[in-house]
């Protein structure tokens, strides 16, 4: 009997998921993921945390708390770079060390990184798969494995969101990171109050990265933070397909900040609602707040205009 991996519900286990699942999977090694965000979980996390800590990093901490006593341990990789001339948001370069001091009686399993230089994924699962297992050949087929049913996953998610645009109706592109959108307390309200409303949301996560990481140069040439790039590039490539964005924001994340004033000063022929989360956030002020957008975007639409509408940012 192996040990059992902790895989935390929040920052990059929406991104990461179907690898880590398989790769541990191909291993013979049982996962348990935390369950989905709840309030419980994010007062844990902020009885841990420091006042400035960003809200998804509050989250990470309760979901590491739940899994205490579910787990031998608990994953946490360390992203400093997946590609050259970028870097990640310091979020993803701190959190090991952000848990490894505030959560007691967790035993962390950490992987490393950072493309720059020279410490790849690949290099470090097998690593991690190796110290587990002992077993290099098992470990590499293991990797080969995962990443081709991560490969799988993609294409089908490209494909759900390609028969989305086609929908008819009401289309509304909402920009913001995995670990904001799926998020069960965060992100998934929004979403699925569009759809209560009629309204077929577009989710900016769900591309190819690489390439939406080029296209994201038409709008900035400057931003420096990957999963913020791809952003951008998310937003270049869907916003003649939509009738309007929402752009979903943590307090007080400063990437996110910053990408999101450089939009709403550049795209002038679309409505943008910009939503800032905090802990103290209320669902039925948020509904009313997207109700009221989804009107402008009818409003806008009926009176045939081009000219640009925008909803308030707080």
């Amino acid at each position: 009997m192996g040990p059992t991996i902790g895989l935390p519900r929040s920052l990059l286990y929406h991104r990461y998921r179907v690898l880590w699942t398989s790769f541990f999977d191909g291993l013979g090694v049982e996962t348990v993921a935390s369950p989905p965000s709840n309030r419980a979980i994010l007062d844990r996390g902020l009885r841990l945390a420091v006042d400035e800590t960003c809200l998804p990093l509050k989250i990470l901490l309760g979901h590491v708390e739940a899994l205490k006593d579910r787990a031998d341990y608990v994953l946490m990789p360390r992203i400093v770079s997946v590609a050259r001339g970028e870097t990640a948001c310091v979020k993803f370069l701190g959190a090991y060390d952000v848990v490894r001091n505030l959560v007691e009686g967790v035993e962390l399993l950490e992987y490393n990184v950072d493309v720059q230089a020279g410490i790849t994924e690949r290099a470090e699962l097998c690593r991690l798969g190796r110290d587990l297992r002992g077993k290099p050949l098992a470990t590499r087929l293991a990797y080969e494995r995962a990443k081709r049913a991560e490969s799988r996953f993609l294409v089908e998610r490209a494909h759900t969101q390609e028969i989305a645009l086609e929908q008819e109706g009401l289309k509304v592109l909402v920009v913001g990171h995995g670990y904001n959108l799926e998020d069960e307390l965060l992100g998934m309200p929004i979403v699925r109050t569009l759809k209560e409303l009629g309204v077929t949301p577009v989710t900016a996560e769900m591309h190819d990265q690489g390439s939406f990481r080029r296209l994201a140069g038409r709008l900035s040439t400057d931003i420096p933070w990957t999963y913020n790039k791809e952003l951008l590039g998310a937003v270049e490539r869907y916003r003649d397909r939509v009738d309007g964005i929402v752009f979903l924001v943590t307090f007080p994340c400063g990437p996110d900040s910053l990408m999101t004033e450089l939009c709403v000063r550049r795209i002038k022929d679309k409505p943008i609602l910009v939503i800032v989360l905090d802990e103290l956030q209320g669902e039925a002020g948020l509904r009313t707040r997207i109700e009221s957008f989804v009107d402008l975007i009818e409003f806008r639409q009926s009176r045939g205009t081009s000219r640009r509408i925008m909803a308030p940012l707080a």
